[in-house]
């Protein structure tokens, strides 16, 4: 084997000898709230929405515009929300949006009295044409305005996929649904 062709395989060898001794990622222990809801300054996360009006697609989007320790500012639209990372959850507004622990059954309350329940946990959904893993189902029903919503979040990526209903005066049912279009996560620091 003439010399280059032998100074090229050894440099091939020690390179794969050098990437397979690397050791492999920590195990990550049991999802919590706060790894459904991957909140830093810089996020962003953009929706495909059917408003349930017409059949009008409209796109919309957050974005986190400031942080502040465990509280991030999150902008849609003309509107800034606070949302909180708090130790037992993450919160919208002063409500529970996902909370711990997360496990199929889980229940609790929000402030305008609906209810709040993990339907399902550590599945998979396409949404967009890709396929996300460790998906959790959160549904929430009962408010005054009589609109149930199921939310499913994805680890390390947030909201996939909103759907809520209603039914109006007259009696139709109206239903706006929003699906993941992309997201940016922002500084992990």
């Amino acid at each position: 084997m003439p010399l280059g062709r032998r100074s090229l395989l050894v440099l091939c060898l020690s390179a794969l000898g050098c990437a397979a001794a690397q050791p492999p990622p920590p195990p990550r222990g049991p999802l919590v709230a706060r790894d459904y809801v991957p909140l830093r300054a810089g996020a962003a996360w953009s929706y495909d929405t059917q408003t349930g009006y017409g059949g009008d697609t409209v796109l919309s989007a957050l974005t986190v515009v400031r942080a502040d320790g465990q509280r991030f500012y999150v902008r849609s639209g003309t509107r800034t929300e606070t949302w909180e990372l708090r130790g037992d959850g993450v919160l919208r507004e002063g409500d529970y949006v996902v909370r711990d622990p997360v496990r199929v059954g889980a229940t609790w309350e929000a402030r305008d009295g609906s209810h709040l329940e993990v339907r399902a946990v550590g599945g998979t959904r396409t949404v967009g044409g890709q396929r996300f893993r460790n998906v959790i189902e959160v549904v929430r029903s009962g408010s005054q305005a009589h609109i149930e919503t199921t939310t499913w979040y994805a680890a390390d990526v947030g909201v996939l996929e909103i759907r809520a209903t209603t039914e109006s005066s007259l009696g139709q049912r109206i239903e706006v649904h929003s699906t993941l279009r992309g997201y940016v996560l922002g500084d992990a620091s």
